[in-house]
């Protein structure tokens, strides 16, 4: 049996286990914070696509 073949499977092993415990509040709160960044980007996103069509009509040539 090789033993390098089980390398990999190991490694992971020990990274899974030296990690350290998350609390659900720090979880629930991570998870909020990615929902307002979305929104904020959302907004981002809709200002730019109006700025972008005010600047494109008033400088459409005709």
């Amino acid at each position: 049996m090789n033993l390098n073949n089980l390398k990999p499977a190991w490694q992971q092993f020990r990274l899974v286990n030296s990690m350290t415990a998350i609390d659900t509040a720090e979880i629930l709160l991570l998870i909020d914070r990615a929902e307002d960044a979305s929104v904020n980007k959302f907004h981002q996103y809709f200002i730019n696509a109006i700025v972008f069509a005010v600047i494109t009509i008033c400088c459409q040539a005709g």
